[in-house]
Order: structure tokens, then sequence, then C-alpha cells
């Protein structure tokens, strides 16, 4: 495998360890560091990206520390798909030879849009590009 996206409940139960709560940040979170290092080792899968609500995503890969990623999201009404967008484009921009990292921000960005709209939705080129610039003003 290349990459697998599991969220933060998921990753703990394949991981077998009980679930904890959150802790911020993110990269600070032993329990999520250590069940990410489990399933990295145990899937045998070059890139774990564990999708994390409203502190966004972290990104696990063989020789690297993890990295965190923020969220994005400004309003949240559904997270119906969001997840389901979030390895969507995390794989369609390794596929257009983006970094892991990069491949992260991207995924992070359209799940953000995603998660603004209500019900099961998607995310348009203009919407992502327009994500990207909002946060760079911000």
């Amino acid at each position: 495998m290349t990459a697998v996206k599991p969220n933060r409940n998921e990753a703990f139960l394949a991981a077998g360890l009980p679930w904890r709560d959150p802790i911020d940040p993110a990269d600070k979170d032993e329990a999520l560091v250590k069940a990410g290092e489990i399933l990295l080792a145990r899937w045998d899968t070059k890139f774990l990206l564990i999708t994390l609500g409203e502190q966004g995503m972290m990104l696990f890969q063989k020789g690297n520390r993890p990295h965190h990623i923020p969220t994005k999201a400004r309003q949240v009404f559904d997270v119906s798909g969001a997840g389901d967008t979030a390895i969507a484009l995390f794989t369609l921009a390794l596929c257009c030879e983006a970094t892991a990292g990069e491949a992260a921000e991207i995924a992070n960005h359209g799940s953000a849009v995603v998660v603004g709209k209500l019900g099961t939705a998607t995310v348009t080129h203009e919407e992502l590009v327009a994500s990207f610039q909002n946060d760079s003003l911000g």
C-alpha cells in the first residue's frame, strides 16, 4: 500500500490501543503518535494520514517525524465525506508528484471546503484555490 487514511478513532482501534482524548497540540499527543507508528509498521505503508477532525491531520512517513497539519475549516456544517475527500486529494496530489507534505496540505484544504457544506459534497478547483488564497491572507 502507498497510503492509508484512518480517522483518529479508527487508528486507535486498528492499533489495538485504548481510546484517549485528543491532546493539544496534536504533535505532542503521545498516544496518537504511538498509534501512527504502530500502524505505519504493521501495515508497511509508505504514508499514513490520520484525520483528526477539528485538529486537522497528522502525516506519518517512514524515517520522518510525524507532521501535524492544523485544520483549515472555518465553519463545519457536515463532516460527511471529509475523509473520502482527504484520501482522494492526497492520492491525486501524490500522483501529480507533490511531496507527501504538499499532498496533505491539499487534502486538508479540500476537506475544509466540504465540511463547510451541508450533506455529502464535492470541492471544485476554484474552491480549493480560494481556500489556499484565503489561508495566505489570514
